[in-house]
């Protein structure tokens, strides 16, 4: 009979769908999913209606905590043999009652699924984060600088696996477009794509672009996303950018693909995320700051020079000149194509990969203590 597995999510993320369909479907453990219904403005996906709960919430200055409702119970009646977890938020209340239930009174395996960062709690946020790593079962961290972090907090490597980040595979260009020979645009043509807020700084994106065409450069830029675009807006005009930029609003699923392909380069001028992966699996370039503390896991996808660039923190002249450098370097595109692909490959930013490392690190520890 197959070991019970219940991974418990603060959201059904809708770009990981097929690794939870992978768990669902797997042949080695019975895994079922629990998460809330909706999660800091994010809502579940469609179709799991059965595997959602409500969250009770409430507020101790201006912190925001959340409680998963009736998820112990849930727990308590199906009697998981392993738990698997969101990484550590002392704000998910839930998750550290049911560490506490579940692997300290009842004898689970628990597991915890993290970004493995050190926390912005200082010293204490450091040591109790220790606590809780270096007593589970093991730790699914999204990188290596997560592994690294978890052996600074005295974790035991033998618990650590790295298993990267996914996007679903029909959100994959090159998996889904011959992108050799689906470019229709001759334009040299740059991309953002993302939330309209203060702190994604599109406007030094703008005023970049404003010194290009100060310069007599033929181009045109792509905004996707929604947030401040009148107040945007406003400054490209000022900057002359009126024929050059265009603000298309929110884009979902297929609806990005027509401008993905038809982008040279991806600019995203603070702290990147997913947003790497995706618009490298159209084979585009990314130029992003260098500011190494703003950036997700997800960025250890991005060398220098081979798949995309670095521009100093909130410096517009010096975005505007990587830019230009990349201007003349995509005109060898088939190379910088095969680049983004190969990184995506072999450092293993695909769904079933992510479910394979998963499924093979869960096997392996269960079949070492089974000849323990």
């Amino acid at each position: 009979m197959s070991k019970k597995v219940i991974l418990i999510e603060p959201v059904l993320a809708h770009y990981r769908k097929d690794v939870f369909n992978n768990f669902l479907q797997s042949q080695d453990f019975d895994f079922n999913i629990i998460a809330g219904k909706k999660y800091e403005g994010v809502k579940s996906l469609i179709g799991y209606e059965d595997k959602l709960l409500d969250y009770f919430t409430f507020k101790i200055f201006n912190h925001k905590f959340y409680f998963l409702k009736k998820s112990i119970r849930y727990l308590l009646k199906e009697n998981p043999d392993i738990i698997i977890c969101t990484g550590i938020d002392f704000h998910l209340l839930h998750t550290i009652l049911i560490y506490f239930i579940f692997k300290t009174l009842l004898r689970k395996k628990f597991y915890w699924w993290s970004h493995a960062n050190i926390g912005s709690q200082g010293k204490f946020g450091f040591i109790a984060r220790s606590y809780f790593y270096k007593r589970s079962a093991g730790i699914f961290a999204y990188n290596k600088e997560g592994s690294k972090n978890l052996l600074k907090m005295g974790v035991n490597e033998n618990k650590i696996k790295v298993v990267n980040n996914s996007l679903n595979r029909e959100d994959y260009g090159y998996l889904n477009y011959n992108l050799f020979t689906e470019r229709k645009n001759e334009k040299f043509t740059i991309l953002y794509s993302g939330r309209l807020t203060k702190a994604k700084k599109v406007e030094l994106l703008l005023k970049a672009l404003g010194l290009i065409k100060a310069r007599n450069v033929d181009f045109e830029c792509l905004i996707i996303g929604n947030g401040d675009i009148e107040t945007l807006k406003v400054l490209a005009n000022e900057l002359n950018l009126k024929d050059n930029v265009e603000f298309l609003g929110e884009k979902y699923g297929k609806d990005n693909d027509p401008f993905f392909l038809n982008s040279n380069i991806y600019v995203y001028p603070s702290g990147i995320g997913l947003s790497i992966l995706h618009s490298m699996s159209y084979g585009i370039p990314v130029i992003t700051t260098d500011n190494l503390d703003l950036h997700f896991p997800e960025f250890e996808l991005l060398e220098k020079g081979f798949n995309g660039d670095l521009f100093k923190n909130n410096s517009y002249e010096d975005l505007a000149n990587k830019i230009m450098e990349w201007k003349e370097k995509i005109t060898d595109r088939e190379k910088y194509i095969n680049n983004c692909i190969s990184k995506i490959e072999t450092m293993g930013y695909l769904p079933e990969i992510m479910t394979k490392k998963v499924l093979d690190f869960l096997n392996f520890n269960e079949t070492n203590e089974i000849r323990k």
